[in-house]
């Protein structure tokens, strides 16, 4: 008897089942945990599906100023193939890598070596992460009507994890258990942990699990893709002091500080941390590889509405002197046009700007 490995659609077909059906013996959920249709400014304002899905795809081409960003050359074919090569048999990929390696770099361990802590965005990005949009593009089908919105939502989620991986494939033919864990472990359990009412009201009530992505541009003269990526917030509302709030900010760039509630909605936050701003290619053998991050110092300012970014500023050096400015839509009105900005100047960027607007997930930049 043949057994058939199933193709990327077939399994993304199991996926979104087994996720409906999970939904499915749940409570009915009406309540909106992470999409906020009634937020008029800022990043949730500015969220939908599409924006989602160009954030999400191609995060990975800011973790290192010399990667591919024009979109005419990202060979995706290839990198396609690559990421399925890793995918169709997963266990064959892990026994020619090692499961003790594999469990030590994926899943986690005690140690300090950055070489090692492929767990942190596992669990940070991947399962909270991305089981937070997962909820929060379900919720957005969910609200304008689309039917059966749990498999809109794993369709879209699918479609972006996958091309995130493709992102970070490379060009050559060779084991990356990354993927594996990535696609079959971490994302799945973001899936399933986020179907569930009791987790959702957790991160939304209890502690606010938030998505401050960024505002993709595309530079015609080269078409360049630019300011594209997730970043995620995790804060707590001290109990004894509510208008003080411990916070954490992660994604390429991550901080740790404290926000300040100054009125009913809008908070002030400041933080310190690091930023990758570079890739180191580890190669052991021929047919393994991996990639480790170089780090930089960073410092992040904050202003948001409700938990909705108003204003994102990020200054990261002293390797690679950096400013980064996000202005959302909505925080200002000229004329009853509500424009964002985003401004990059430094080492990384050179000179990037573009202005975006609230009902277009991608607008046109200029870069020097």
């Amino acid at each position: 008897m043949t057994i058939r490995t199933p193709t990327p659609l077939r399994r993304a077909v199991i996926v979104a089942a087994l996720v409906a059906g999970i939904s499915n013996i749940l409570p009915a959920q009406d309540h909106f945990y992470f999409y906020h249709p009634e937020q008029r400014r800022g990043s949730d304002a500015f969220f939908s599906p599409l924006n989602l899905l160009l954030n999400g795809s191609f995060d990975a081409l800011r973790t290192d100023p010399a990667n591919n960003r024009d979109l005419r050359k990202m060979y995706f074919t290839r990198t396609s193939t690559i990421v399925w090569y890793n995918l169709r048999d997963p266990i064959t990929r892990i026994n020619a890598y090692g499961w003790g390696r594999f469990w030590r770099e994926e899943f986690i361990n005690l140690s300090f070596d950055i070489e090692e802590l492929q767990f942190l965005p596992n669990i940070g990005d991947h399962t909270l992460g991305y089981g937070m949009l997962y909820a929060k593009v379900t919720e957005y089908y969910r609200y304008h009507g689309y039917p059966a919105p749990v498999v809109w939502g794993v369709g879209t989620s699918l479609a972006f994890h996958y091309v995130n991986e493709m992102m970070q494939a490379g060009y050559e033919l060779k084991v990356n258990v990354d993927h594996i864990a990535d696609m079959y472990v971490f994302n799945t359990l973001g899936f399933v942990l986020f179907s569930f009412d009791g987790v959702k009201r957790f991160f939304s009530e209890d502690v606010q699990l938030l998505e401050w992505s960024l505002q993709p541009l595309v530079v015609p003269r080269n078409w360049y893709l630019q300011n594209v990526g997730q970043q995620f917030v995790l804060r707590y509302p001290l109990p004894w002091a509510e208008r003080y709030a411990p916070f954490i900010y992660w994604g390429v760039n991550s901080v740790v500080g404290l926000s300040y509630r100054y009125d009913d909605r809008q908070r002030i936050s400041i933080g310190v941390g690091q930023s990758v701003n570079g890739m180191q290619r580890q190669e052991r053998g021929t047919e393994f590889w991996r990639m480790v991050p170089k780090l930089d110092g960073a410092v992040g300012v904050f202003w948001d509405d409700g938990g909705s970014l108003l204003m994102g500023a990020v200054i990261t050096g002293p390797k690679v002197p950096n400013v980064q400015l996000n202005l959302y839509p909505g925080l200002v009105d000229l004329w009853g046009i509500q424009p964002g900005l985003y401004l990059g100047v430094g080492d990384r960027d050179g000179f990037i700007a573009g202005v975006t607007f609230m009902s277009l997930p991608v607008t046109v930049g200029t870069m020097r």
